[in-house]
């Protein structure tokens, strides 16, 4: 169990901004566990970097990265990114969706949650009218390598007009799905769609955010 969660790698993909905002949902894929799992993520980011999740109606207080959560599968999750090195005042906000699942031992979930990795580059591309797309696969164990990989190893692809989650899966099984950039809302009033039905989360406890 251990190699096989230290194969996740991350797939990048970046495009022009399109019709299609970041909380759009993308085709599910076949073969996915049941919805109702709360899968443990580990957010991570550049230095300096602060993260906040929606509950009630707005964003909660702000974490910094990394920074550990509990997210529901098949849940679109607006998040909030401040603190952006270089880029004081402005901010990002990103969606996540949690497509897949880890199976770690009995009790050890926390030990092993999927990483998320949002880059400088990601940011500043969203900053720039771009729009990021970034899925999170699970390597094929019959082909990977047999060495710990890290959140910032990356593999970056522009797949133009395909479809990024049918290359990540000529790679492994997608668990997770990034994307970057689009819109900005008026934080006086935040259009509760814009929140994608505030899905339920679970914050860990702080001893496990370093």
């Amino acid at each position: 169990m251990k190699m096989l969660l230290t194969t996740l790698v991350l797939l990048f993909i970046a495009a022009t901004l399109s019709a299609q905002h970041p909380g759009a949902h993308l085709p599910g894929y076949p073969g996915q566990p049941v919805r109702g799992y709360f899968q443990p993520v580990k957010i991570h980011g550049p230095e300096g970097t602060k993260i906040a999740l929606a509950f009630d109606g707005k964003f909660v207080e702000r974490q910094e990265l990394p920074y550990c959560v509990k997210l529901l599968l098949s849940a679109d999750y607006r998040l909030r990114i401040t603190n952006i090195p270089l880029h004081p005042g402005r901010e990002v906000f990103p969606t996540v969706k949690i497509i897949g699942r880890t199976f770690p031992p009995p009790d050890l979930e926390l030990e092993f949650p999927i990483p998320i990795e949002i880059t400088q580059e990601d940011l500043e591309l969203a900053l720039d009218g771009k729009f990021v797309t970034r899925v999170i696969y699970l390597e094929d164990p019959q082909n990977a390598l047999p060495i710990p990989s890290k959140p910032e190893s990356s593999l970056t692809f522009d797949v133009g007009a395909g479809d990024p989650l049918d290359v990540a899966a000529t790679y492994g099984r997608p668990v997770a799905i990034v994307r970057i950039g689009g819109r900005v809302p008026d934080l006086n009033y935040i259009d509760p769609a814009f929140f994608h039905g505030l899905p339920p989360w679970i914050a860990f406890d702080k001893t496990t955010q370093k």
